[in-house]
């Protein structure tokens, strides 16, 4: 889905010829963040659970069993309760899509797309690097909104 998306918005820019710069880019990938459909289809998942942490750790080991570029490369770190989660990203497709399409400079923007993901699914992200700004990986912490993690994440802000 991810890489669709980002399909998707690197088509747009391609087809704007020049006419769209990278704040209308951005906003185009929130825009498209924050439809209707597609709150509903992120506030239906939540990470929040034995079960979806469980789900999400197959999920990484089929992922990883992928050797494309053009697939993600993930670990999952569970945290000190459901509440939290920790997923590095050491390869990601759509940092892979952006540099094939010579459009690497719109990856960060639409690495975004991540924060508005969580925040559907009544998570919240916090994150130091990513791949698209030079990091060794996207590390995503992702804890329960308004749990103690996050407020302890919120106090060391």
């Amino acid at each position: 889905m991810s890489l669709s998306g980002g399909a998707l918005w690197i088509a747009g820019w391609k087809a704007s010829e020049g006419r769209m710069d990278t704040q209308a880019f951005s906003d185009m990938v929130s825009a498209c963040m924050n439809t209707r459909i597609m709150r509903l289809a992120f506030s239906s998942k939540s990470p929040f659970s034995e079960k979806a942490q469980q789900k999400r750790l197959e999920s990484a080991r089929r992922t990883n069993a992928i050797k494309s570029p053009m697939n993600w490369n993930v670990e999952v770190l569970l945290g000190r309760d459901v509440e939290e989660i920790t997923i590095l990203y050491h390869r990601c497709g759509l940092y892979e899509l952006g540099r094939q399409e010579g459009c690497q400079e719109l990856v960060p923007y639409m690495c975004q797309s991540d924060f508005i993901s969580v925040n559907h699914m009544g998570g919240r992200l916090y994150r130091t690097q990513t791949l698209a700004e030079g990091g060794s990986c996207c590390d995503f912490y992702i804890c329960k909104k308004d749990s103690r993690w996050d407020q302890e994440r919120q106090k060391n802000i």
